[in-house]
């Protein structure tokens, strides 16, 4: 059990302490000195497309064939619940270069959101011609319809190389 800076023992069933300096000013502090959140629930597949979690902040997704509206709605509660459990804005690697069709149906989950998109750059590597302009096209839409939720960079590259050294690069300050 965890001691607080007044050494009076106190945990919670979230892994952090609860205490008081000299019982005054109440403070949480983590239980141990790296507490970070599970992520293991990002690493899955979703029809044929994989997502995964690479440390600190990045959400990898693979979109191999068609998307689908079914498989359009999962990724995207996938999106919202990883804001959700980071607890930070979070980069995103869209691999689509083997990326299929992509429903019309399937684009207007992406495009109507209810909420702020939980990340801050989207890299999409692979884009063939026609990816590039459907994926351009829903973007400045959603952007358009709710500019507010639509609060994050996006950027095209030819691979994920490319894509990689810019997610490396230090993100925009607002």
């Amino acid at each position: 059990m965890a001691k607080s800076i007044d050494g009076r023992s106190a945990s919670r069933a979230d892994g952090f302490s609860v205490g008081s300096i000299r019982g005054k000013l109440p403070f949480r502090a983590p239980s141990s000195p790296m507490h970070t959140p599970d992520v293991s629930f990002l690493s899955r597949r979703i029809g044929s497309h994989q997502t995964r979690f690479e440390p600190p902040m990045l959400l990898v997704i693979d979109v191999i064939g068609a998307v689908s509206t079914t498989e359009a709605a999962a990724i995207k509660r996938l999106l919202y619940e990883a804001g959700e459990r980071i607890g930070a804005p979070y980069d995103i690697l869209a691999d689509v270069s083997r990326m299929g069709t992509f429903d019309p149906h399937a684009r207007a989950v992406f495009r109507h959101v209810e909420r702020k998109y939980p990340f801050r750059r989207v890299a999409i590597a692979g884009p063939s011609f026609t990816t590039r302009a459907i994926l351009g096209m829903l973007e400045r839409a959603g952007r358009a319809l709710f500019p507010q939720h639509f609060a994050y960079t996006a950027e095209f590259f030819a691979n994920t190389e490319e894509a990689r050294r810019w997610l490396a690069e230090p993100p925009p300050r607002a």
